[in-house]
């Protein structure tokens, strides 16, 4: 019906929310081929707020497909955009949180916590409430790549607090899962990512409900629920591939080499658990320690390729914490000196202490 009609600029943002449909279910290859025929028709028709708005979210698209250069160009061309529309708020802080993302995925700390400042000044200054949950979610992405996890989980919560909708409501509280689990909170972490994990599903909010998996999956291995919780992480990574979701699917390389590294070097489970997967550790604690491998390697490659360098620097840190466990030192200290290096550039305090200890202590 939208191609029926003689209108390019009704045409054009017609498929930028079609684009923005496709990305909230997860599929931002599909996305992001939508939101180009937006912008060529914006810019055919002279429409700047068509260009803007689908200059907006081929940011987000253009981060979950690792596109971060092309992304950033598109994000500083909506934000650029935005000067010429200042009463429509969304215009404004919605490219900023793209560009947020993106960096967050690069590791760049500074413009991780510039972006977040705006945001809430922006959301303090106009009322705008989703601009305020942004604002206190990206912030929350600066202490995740630092290691401050406590601070991560009190941003996740002020955003989840000053959340009006729903929708809005689910990515600060996805995060604050993710800081549980990180923090060894494992059953608040299953509760808050379950209930997420319930909205996201009814609603088709594939974009946030995969990842949920991810870390769901792993709080349940955790738990002791091995079977259950390796299943549920092979699926998500099997659905973030072939959506083309490159960041996460480096995430869930490494979340695989954390379990099998665990498997492999320990400690010991308790009893009630080595019950409940007998049948499980007998299959994969043989193998474990070449799986962990295998998995962080992957992870590297795959986040060195993305410019991806907080997921690069924890890769590289456990892999070397891995080979430490294993007795293989000089292995250890090629890949925690390679850690030391990454978390000096990015400037993450906190991981950087702990790769420096962990080297210091084979010394």
């Amino acid at each position: 019906m939208a191609e029926s009609l003689d209108d390019k600029p009704r045409l054009g943002m017609f498929y930028t929310w079609f684009g923005v449909a496709l990305f909230m279910a997860g599929k931002p290859k599909d996305s992001y081929d939508y939101l180009r025929k937006a912008l060529d028709l914006g810019e055919s028709s002279g429409n700047a707020k068509v260009v803007g708005y689908a200059c907006t979210w081929l940011s987000w698209t253009c981060a979950e497909l690792g596109l971060f250069d092309e992304g950033i160009g598109f994000g500083e061309r909506g934000r650029k955009t935005a000067e010429s529309f200042p009463s429509d708020q969304y215009l404004f802080f919605k490219p900023l949180g793209g560009l947020s993302y993106i960096y967050f995925m690069k590791g760049d700390i500074g413009r991780v916590i510039e972006g977040s400042k705006v945001l809430l000044d922006y959301g303090e200054r106009t009322s705008n409430n989703r601009s305020k949950v942004f604002g206190h979610w990206v912030h929350s992405w600066n202490h995740f790549l630092t290691g401050d996890i406590e601070s991560a989980q009190r941003s996740c919560k002020n955003a989840a607090e000053v959340a009006l909708d729903p929708f809005y409501y689910q990515f600060p509280r996805i995060g604050l899962g993710m800081a549980y689990l990180l923090d060894g909170l494992f059953q608040e972490a299953e509760d808050v990512l379950q209930s997420s994990l319930r909205f996201c599903e009814k609603n088709g909010i594939g974009q946030l409900s995969e990842v949920a998996n991810l870390f769901l999956a792993s709080t349940l291995i955790a738990k002791g629920h091995m079977k259950q919780g390796l299943s549920m992480l092979e699926k998500a990574q099997q659905v973030l591939i072939i959506n083309q979701r490159k960041f996460f699917s480096a995430q869930s390389e490494y979340m695989f080499g954390k379990v099998y590294s665990q498997i492999a070097t320990g400690p010991t489970p308790g009893f009630s658990i080595m019950t409940k997967n007998i049948g499980f550790l007998a299959k994969n604690v043989p193998f474990a320690g070449k799986k962990a491998e295998e998995h962080f390697a992957k992870a590297i490659e795959i986040a060195k390729e993305l410019g991806a360098k907080g997921l690069l620097g924890t890769a590289n840190l456990d892999l070397g914490l891995f080979h430490k466990a294993k007795k293989r030192n000089d292995q250890a200290r090629e890949y925690i000196s390679e850690a030391i290096r990454i978390f000096e550039d990015c400037e993450a305090e906190i991981y950087l202490k702990q790769a420096k200890e962990a080297f210091g202590s084979m010394v």
